[in-house]
């Protein structure tokens, strides 16, 4: 396990740079003073009816992405396939997917000199009510990704959802002993279990990482606006914090970056583990709204887009216009690092953000590191995961004046605050938690956690 941080203070960190960069792909170096655009997409139903119309619509699709790059003159691109779930339930999709794409990226390194990686992320398809650990569902994600590693993608990723059946039903009853139980033991030994067979079988593809997507992002989009709260934004902030001990687990179990972008938590990964990370932020808007659009990108190595629908703009197909803005995003960064204006650009995306709420306060690359700090100086991933959400709380009441939050959300702090500080410890968690939500939820099964 990490014992200490990858960095000695907050100001080493910036965007484009990396303790532990990568190169990859078709000559693709990811943290060494560059930032890379990203993008990933999603097709609209229909073109699952045949492995033959799935295929060519994803081979259409990353034509569309390469020749914007060479029109706009950008010569550096990721791509991010999100793989539906007939990509996976249909043995050979993935893989067919995976080959067509790379040998376009090929074609346009060959002619245009475009340098490219393509990461294959695959979706988590376990049912819960069948179990996580002995199913033929659990089977079809890992040939997926040992056909994807097979084909030639370059990176490996999944958005794993251990711990999403206790955590769902916790977060909308306020129930901080079922939050606290999934995101400080069942997430955690989920990612390990899955992410020692990833690695396993990962061949000469990069286990890159997983994210909290299904945990803490759901919080956050639950959290909505500031005039539409659904939840405390409070809670949110905290079980960002808490999320990335999870999301930790992968790279102790093999994973090495790129981390995925929809993990807001790689802030505080990458100040762990000094790997590279993908970061969304504004540039998520299609898909939902947040309130970290700038302050996201102030450590990134990858620049990206949460999922966009492949469909038709007046400028084109969309998931080349989404290319098109993150290719600017990323050409000023770029650009202020060439310049020497790197620390200053990175000042300005965190100030514009930092104080607009506590979901983007936590992500401050300052307030990462003392949630990160914390995280290191324990033991287990339980007294991780309770350390990370006792900092974050610190770091909120700190700036409570500033961030100017709603009475009813300081006085709900300061319940979350006495239960996080008195905190059962991990044995008793796990025994009184484990009975309880056997009764009450019904696809909680302790054999997926090794109970």
């Amino acid at each position: 396990m990490f014992s200490q941080l990858a960095y000695e203070r907050p100001d080493e960190i910036l965007f484009g740079f990396a303790k532990h960069p990568l190169d990859y792909g078709f000559r693709l170096n990811v943290g060494k003073g560059s930032v890379i655009p990203e993008v990933k997409y999603i097709l609209k139903p229909g073109f699952e009816r045949s492995q033959e119309l799935l295929v060519e619509e994803y081979k259409k699709t990353t034509m569309a992405i390469m020749e914007r790059i060479v029109n706009l003159g950008f010569d550096e691109v990721q791509l991010d396939t999100e793989f539906v779930e007939p990509m996976v339930t249909n043995k050979t999709w993935g893989g067919s997917v995976i080959r067509e794409q790379k040998e376009i990226l090929q074609k346009y390194y060959n002619e245009y000199g475009v340098k490219s990686g393509l990461r294959a992320t695959v979706a988590d398809i376990r049912r819960f009510e069948r179990g996580l650990r002995n199913d033929k569902y659990l089977d079809m994600v890992l040939d997926a990704v040992q056909s994807s590693a097979a084909e030639g993608a370059d990176l490996l990723s999944i958005e794993s959802r251990g711990g999403q059946e206790v955590f769902s039903y916790s977060l909308i009853r306020n129930d901080l002993t079922g939050i606290l139980f999934s995101l400080g033991i069942l997430a955690p030994r989920d990612v390990r279990f899955l992410w020692r067979e990833i690695t396993r079988i990962s061949r000469k593809a990069i286990p890159a990482g997983d994210t909290a997507c299904a945990l803490a992002n759901s919080a956050m989009v639950l959290a909505d606006g500031l005039v539409n709260r659904r939840i405390p934004h409070t809670l949110a902030a905290i079980i960002r914090a808490m999320s990335a001990v999870r999301t930790l687990a992968c790279y102790e179990e093999g994973a090495r970056g790129p981390g995925k972008d929809c993990a807001y938590e790689n802030v505080i990964i990458k100040i762990i583990t000094g790997y590279p990370i993908s970061m969304e932020g504004k540039t998520s808007a299609p898909a939902h709204s947040s309130l970290v659009g700038n302050i996201s990108a102030a450590v990134c190595d990858l620049w990206s887009n949460e999922t966009i629908t492949v469909d038709d703009f007046f400028s084109g197909k969309t998931v080349a216009a989404m290319l098109e803005i993150l290719c600017y995003d990323t050409s000023l960064m770029k650009e202020s690092i060439a310049s020497g204006n790197s620390k200053s650009l990175q000042q300005l995306l965190i100030n514009s953000d930092k104080y607009r709420d506590p979901q983007a306060l936590v992500l401050s690359p300052d307030n990462a590191f003392r949630i990160a700090k914390a995280i290191v100086s324990a033991k287990t991933d339980y007294d991780r995961v309770v350390a990370a959400a006792i900092e974050s709380i610190h770091i909120i009441e700190e700036e409570i004046e500033r961030l100017r939050l709603p009475v009813v959300e300081i006085k709900y702090l300061s319940s979350v605050k006495n239960f996080f500080e008195n905190a059962p410890d991990e044995d008793r968690l796990v025994d009184e938690a484990s009975r309880k939500y056997s009764e009450r939820v019904e696809n909680f099964k302790k054999s997926d956690y090794e109970l």
